[in-house]
């Protein structure tokens, strides 16, 4: 029998943690229900008292709990809290279940399917696919994909339809005779007989486990009658699909944990339907990041209603900030925004950010790189990906004057070596405590150092250096892939010395280096910065002038159309970032006096850039 946790339980856990839930956050602890949580909130605290709770009582022998989340850093931050409680410790091992929807799926259904089919696999990573067919591409093939803009190499994959296995491939809509399908559909076959195959895959062989094989399901049920899920929004058409068929059945014991306001994806549309998202849900709408203003302030932008409610004590007030730009003064923004965050405190945990909805030059459009012209989007934080690791050190260098970026850029390069070395995926906010786990965490941060200060343009230095390196991190370095990867490379010579690149803008003021990162919206979800700038940008609208109306409180109805509702939770991502202050830009062209004068009388402040220009 599943165990139940009563108020006289709650409490108890709040007397030796010091922590305190309200009645919503109790009611969520006590009853399997869907919950909203809004930005900030605490649902890692939530869902790990939870799950301390349950596993005191837990008593079912080979039965467990399944705990999904999206990400890596979402299961650390749960198992992080487990594993400092005693009760909660005993459900990191058998038979409970604890990691990502991905990780359950490759061991519990599409793994199984493949023994089942002695189909091998011996790698399952989209960025190690992508190397593999980009060394494989004939010329014409390459020709050929760089003149169709949407066909993307990661898209050459299978698909489970109608109980039969089909190859999609880029830039083919249908089976064709040409050199370049043939090229694609002979690496692809490559692909499978060594074993490489993209993350998305293994969703299409658990499809075809549950349909060859439907005992899987109650099995999987009996083994594991509560799952937690968080992070629900995040949840493709697919994982949604797997996840209601395994644990949504009547008496079940399935909950789901996100916020469906924060619901903005970065894959094809057709990837982006979510039960969750559609369903009438528990609200916990008071939130631990921001204070009273930001979380007024933000709830314009919520599609859902909630209304923000801030847990922290108001201290001085910042001014929240309407920038007015121009094509002659978007630049001038970050200056005029640095100068606002100098009075912000000292937070290395949270940096400064500027966002834009759109990263990616367009013609006749508005971009990130429209205020800040050395922007790429490959080098923002989630999409910088160079070739070679030297170029990982060559980006700190040019970003020396931001110690926490040049650092994290890489930590990114060491985590892409650990990848290729076939190491489990490691992200960047985990890889310094699995440093130092391996105890040679001070040996590797001097070695770091001392490759940061190389020239990085000599050959011979490079490779002692690296080699070096991967002593510390106990890597084999006679792989061809691995080998490939930290070979030296001549430098960019099209970078001119002096020029803030890396997506990140630095100005001295009143001697302190105030660093803004430029980043996509979609890059920063889940962030909490301590100040961040929001950038108009245009996917065939204006976003921010399409919102004006709701982020300066004249408009409460729910905005009509899916661009609209789309450009809605892009912003509620943004503005719900910060801890302390927000700002925003967008063209005179597109606020007029009045709406001015509504901004100021409803808690915004108003900057002319475009005066004196």
């Amino acid at each position: 029998m599943i165990p139940s946790i009563t108020e006289s339980d709650i409490e108890e856990l709040q007397a030796r943690s010091d922590l305190v839930f309200d009645d919503v956050r109790r009611q969520a602890i006590k009853e399997h229900i869907d919950t909203q949580a809004c930005p900030g909130s605490g649902k890692t605290t939530l869902v790990s008292a939870k799950l301390i709770l349950l596993a005191k009582k837990w008593q079912l022998g080979a039965s467990g709990i399944c705990v999904l989340s999206h990400t890596n850093v979402a299961k650390n931050e749960i198992v992080s809290r487990l594993e400092k409680d005693e009760y909660g410790s005993k459900l990191l091992v058998y038979p409970h279940f604890i990691g990502t929807i991905q990780e359950f799926v490759n061991r519990f259904l599409a793994l199984p399917y493949c023994r089942s089919k002695n189909i091998e696999v011996k790698r399952i990573d989209d960025d190690a696919c992508c190397r593999f067919i980009e060394n494989r591409l004939s010329y014409k093939t390459r020709r050929f994909l760089e003149g169709k803009p949407k066909a993307n190499l990661s898209n050459l994959q299978i698909r489970y339809v109608s109980q039969e296995f089909e190859k999609t491939i880029p830039g083919f809509t249908k089976p064709s005779a040409s050199e370049s399908y043939n090229n694609l559909v002979q690496i692809k076959n490559d692909m499978m007989k060594e074993g490489f195959y993209f993350f998305r895959e293994m969703f299409e062989y658990s499809r075809a486990y549950i349909d060859v094989n439907p005992l899987v399901i109650p099995a999987i049920r009996s083994r594991f009658p509560i799952a937690l899920v968080d992070e629900m929004q995040d949840t493709s058409s697919i994982q949604d699909d797997i996840i209601n068929k395994l644990f949504s059945y009547e008496n079940g014991g399935l909950q789901r944990f996100g916020d469906a306001d924060q619901a903005i994806y970065s894959g094809d549309e057709e990837e982006a339907s979510n039960s969750y998202n559609e369903l009438k849900l528990k609200v916990i709408n008071t939130s631990h990041r921001f204070n009273s203003s930001i979380a007024s302030l933000a709830s314009r932008l919520s599609a859902n209603k909630v209304r923000l409610e801030s847990t922290q004590t108001q201290t001085e007030s910042q001014p929240h900030t309407i920038f007015i730009v121009d094509e002659h003064s978007r630049e001038n923004v970050f200056s005029a925004f640095a100068k606002l965050c100098i009075k912000l405190p000292l937070d290395e945990k949270s940096p400064i950010k500027a966002v834009g909805a759109v990263g990616k030059t367009k013609k006749d459009s508005l971009t990130i790189k429209d205020y800040f012209p050395s922007f790429e989007k490959s080098h923002s934080s989630k999409n910088f990906k160079p070739l070679k690791m030297i170029e990982y050190f060559r980006e700190a260098q040019r970003n020396s004057n931001c110690n926490y970026v040049a650092y994290k850029i890489i930590l990114e390069g060491i985590c892409k070596l650990l990848s290729i070395a076939g190491y489990e995926h490691i992200q960047v906010s985990e890889l310094k405590s699995y440093l130092k786990e391996g105890g040679a965490y001070l040996d590797i941060n001097q070695k770091l150092i001392a490759i940061q200060s190389l020239a990085l343009n000599n050959p011979q230095s490079w490779e002692n250096s690296i080699k070096d390196l991967l002593v510390f991190l106990d890597i084999e370095f006679n792989q061809v892939e691995i080998a490939d990867f930290i070979s030296y490379s001549v430098p960019n010579t099209e970078v001119d010395d002096g020029v803030v690149s890396g997506n990140v803008y630095v100005e001295k003021i009143k001697d302190r280096n105030i660093a803004i990162e430029v980043d996509t919206i979609h890059s920063v979800k889940g962030e909490t910065h301590s100040a961040t700038l929001l950038l108009e940008t245009k996917f065939y609208q204006y976003d921010v002038h399409q919102m004006l109306k709701y982020i300066i409180g004249k408009e409460t109805q729910e905005p009509k159309g899916a661009r609209k509702l789309k450009f809605m939770k892009q912003l509620y991502v943004a503005m719900t970032r910060p801890k302390h202050l927000i700002g925003i830009a967008i063209d005179r062209s597109r606020i007029t006096e009045d709406e001015q004068a509504t901004a100021i009388s409803n808690g915004w402040n108003i900057i002319d850039l475009t005066i004196n220009v």
